[in-house]
C-alpha cells in the first residue's frame, strides 16, 4: 500500500495511506543498510500485514531546514510585531525555498496590531516585484483566512517561519480539529517559546499541512555562488549578466545591479543580498 510519511517520533514512522489510514510502521533493515534518510512528506510503500516500510519512491524535491519533502507550496510566515518583521530573515526562507525549486508564499501575521497599514502595502508591492504573493493575516479579524484557504486547497504544503510568529495559531484557526499547541513572545527573550518539536503533516482538503519547529535566527549552509543565483532578487535575472559566475557586487555587466539602479528591484532586498553574501564564503575557499 502506499503512502506518505506524516511524522516520525523514537524510530517509528506514522504513514497515511491512500486509503485514508494511518499506520505506524517500521523501515526494513535493508534501507538503513543503505543509509536512506527518510523524511517527512516522503511517499513510500508498506506491508500492512507486516506493519513495515518497504521502499522510499524518488522525491521531487526536500528541503534541509526544516527537513521535510515533495512540498507543492512553501509559506513563509512572518509577523510585524512580536518579533518584529525582517526582510533580512524572510529573504533567506526565500532562498532556502528557491534553492529546493519550491513555489514561495508569503504570509503577514499580526496585522491588526498595527495602525499604518501602509507597512504591508509596502511590503506587497516588494514581493509582486519578484513574483511572490503576499497576504496579510488578522487571527482576530480573520482578515485573510479565505485567501489563505484558497492557496492551500489540494495542495501538501509546509509553514515554516520563527518562533511565536503564529504558524500553529493560523493552523488551529484553518481546521480547529488540528489542535497544534501555540508558542507565545517572549519579551524579556526578544523571541517566541518553542511548542512545536517536529516536523508533522496534517491531512487537509484531499492535500497536507505541514507544522514546522519555528526558531529565532537561519543560517545559510550555502557558498556566495549558489546565493548568487538564487536569492529571490536574484533567481529570475542572474542568467542576463555578462559572466555566468557573477556575485552582483562589483563585477561588470550585471543585470541585477543595473535593475535596482532603475528601480525595477527593491534596493532593501539588493543590501539583505549583500549582507548575507558576506557572511558566506566562495566554494573555491571551502578548504
Amino acid at each position: 500500500m502506499r503512502g506518505k510519511v506524516v511524522s516520525l517520533v523514537g524510530g517509528v514512522y506514522d504513514v497515511y495511506t491512500l486509503n485514508k489510514q494511518l499506520v505506524k510502521v517500521k523501515p526494513l533493515g535493508i534501507l538503513k543498510h543503505k543509509k536512506i534518510k527518510i523524511l517527512v512528506g516522503d511517499e513510500v510503500e508498506v506491508s500492512l500485514e507486516n506493519m513495515t516500510l518497504n521502499e522510499v519512491y524518488q522525491r521531487e524535491n526536500s528541503l534541509i531546514r526544516p527537513r521535510i519533502s515533495n512540498i507543492d507550496l512553501g509559506i513563509v510566515v512572518m509577523s510585524l510585531v512580536k518579533p518584529n518583521y525582517s526582510s533580512y530573515l524572510l529573504d533567506k526562507f526565500l532562498t532556502l525555498l528557491n534553492l529546493s525549486k519550491i513555489k514561495p508564499l508569503i504570509v503577514i501575521t499580526k496585522i491588526d496590531l498595527i495602525e499604518d497599514r501602509s507597512v504591508i502595502v509596502k511590503i506587497k508591492k516588494q514581493y509582486e516585484l519578484l513574483g511572490i504573493k503576499v497576504i496579510g493575516f488578522s487571527k482576530e479579524t480573520r482578515e485573510g483566512l479565505e485567501e489563505i484557504k484558497n492557496e492551500i486547497k489540494n495542495k501538501t504544503i509546509a509553514f515554516m517561519g520563527q518562533t511565536g510568529v503564529g504558524k500553529s495559531s493560523l493552523i488551529n484557526i484553518i481546521d480547529p480539529d488540528f489542535e497544534r499547541k501555540e508558542g507565545e513572545y517572549s519579551s524579556s527573550l526578544g523571541r517566541g517559546k518553542h511548542q512545536t518539536k517536529e516536523v508533522i503533516l496534517l491531512p487537509y482538503e484531499e492535500g497536507f499541512i505541514g507544522d514546522t519547529p519555528g526558531f529565532s535566527s537561519l543560517e545559510l549552509d550555502i557558498y556566495k555562488e549558489d546565493l548568487a543565483s538564487s536569492f529571490p532578487l536574484i533567481s529570475s535575472y542572474y542568467h542576463e549578466c555578462k559572466y555566468s559566475n557573477c556575485l552582483h557586487k562589483n563585477e561588470p555587466g550585471c543585470k541585477i545591479k543595473e535593475l535596482v539602479s532603475k528601480g525595477l528591484l527593491d534596493p532593501e532586498n539588493y543590501q539583505n543580498y549583500l549582507d548575507i553574501s558576506d557572511e558566506l564564503i566562495l566554494r573555491k575557499d571551502r578548504f
